[in-house]
């Protein structure tokens, strides 16, 4: 087995709501994958131990050691140890624990964490649908519902690294209380539409697509309802930014352009027509692989810098005379 040379080898650890990803990077191509249900895991040890086992088996499967560990997370960590400070309603596991410090003394390796939506969010810039683009957005519709925003082909974060909330935009303060993005393009969401619209919640949004492909009318109805609501949070991130693109991900989007071409039909009731005229709708093209490929990169790019900043040497987002960038992250 032999370590990789130029930028590297990571393994990229994707935890979502319901599975933990796992796949062993290089150059934007996942060379190995595995995959942890939840069921089992009982403990956060359960949770480190599993992964230290699964990045062993890629590495085996690949025939290569990684240089470095990166973890996309739900929320948002200390930059200083990788506690996990804020939004890990989804993976309480997590919540007050520091797992790139734990899995930095499991295996030895380089480990950083990022936030999930921001993860993605770099996939799809370095390696899907944002190559040669320098502002656009990403919705990422899953569990819950995250993403993030480039502007001049960079990360939007605050000066703490830490990256919008996308899903938190709220849509709705009428009668029905205080509704946010989450709260309508979620699994959940979806469900909760459905259930309004007079269906059985117990189907999934994939298998609501089917139900409105076969031609039923609630489920016709649901998804319409849902994309307005996409619609009407993409546009106000284009009248805001100016995007040249808005990228939907994430396991729902799977649906395609059922859900797609739904959107686009909305989008002109909440954007500016000069700007609808500039900007396109398409699904991201990293798929599941998209968190992954960010968390690795996010590895592999922090280990340099932190090699870097301690040899003096300057970097990309580095040069000579200037700090760290504030997100660590690009």
């Amino acid at each position: 087995m032999t370590r990789s040379e130029g930028q590297g080898v990571a393994a990229g650890v994707d935890i979502g709501g319901t599975t933990i990803k796992l796949g062993l990077a290089a150059a934007g191509q996942v060379l190995a994958r595995g995959r942890i249900p939840y069921a089992p895991l009982g403990s956060f040890d359960d949770v480190a131990e599993r992964i230290v086992q699964g990045v062993r088996a890629m590495e085996a499967e690949a025939g290569r050691r990684a240089d470095a560990l990166g973890i996309a997370a739900p929320g948002h960590a200390r930059p200083e140890d990788g506690l996990m400070v804020d939004g890990t309603a989804n993976v309480p596991l997590l919540r007050d624990r520091s797992l790139a410090a734990e899995l930095r003394t499991r295996t030895g390796l380089f480990t950083a964490t990022v936030n999930d939506g921001s993860a993605a969010t770099l996939g799809e810039l370095h390696f899907g649908a944002g190559r040669g683009v320098a502002r656009f957005a990403l919705l990422t519709l899953g569990t819950g519902v995250g993403g993030g925003i480039v502007v001049g082909r960079r990360l939007v974060t605050g000066d703490d690294g830490v990256p919008p909330e996308l899903g938190a935009m709220v849509l709705d303060d009428g009668p029905a209380g205080r509704r946010t993005l989450e709260d309508f393009a979620s699994a959940g969401g979806f469900a909760a539409a459905y259930r309004r619209a007079g269906g059985d919640t117990a189907l999934s949004p994939i298998d609501i697509f089917a139900q409105a492909a076969a031609g039923q009318g609630v489920a016709i109805a649901t998804i319409d309802a849902v994309a307005r609501r996409i619609a009407q949070a993409l546009g106000i991130l284009v009248n805001a930014l100016n995007l040249e693109a808005c990228l939907v991900g994430g396991g729902i989007a799977e649906a395609g352009e059922p859900l797609l071409q739904r959107i686009r039909a909305q989008l002109p009731q909440f954007t500016w027509p000069f700007l609808l005229a500039r900007v396109r709708v398409t699904r991201a093209e990293t798929g599941e692989d998209a968190g992954i490929l960010g968390a690795a990169r996010t590895a592999l790019h922090q280990r340099e810098a932190s090699s870097a900043a301690a040899s003096g040497r300057p970097t990309a987002d580095r040069p000579p005379g200037n700090g760290p960038s504030g997100a660590g992250v690009q």
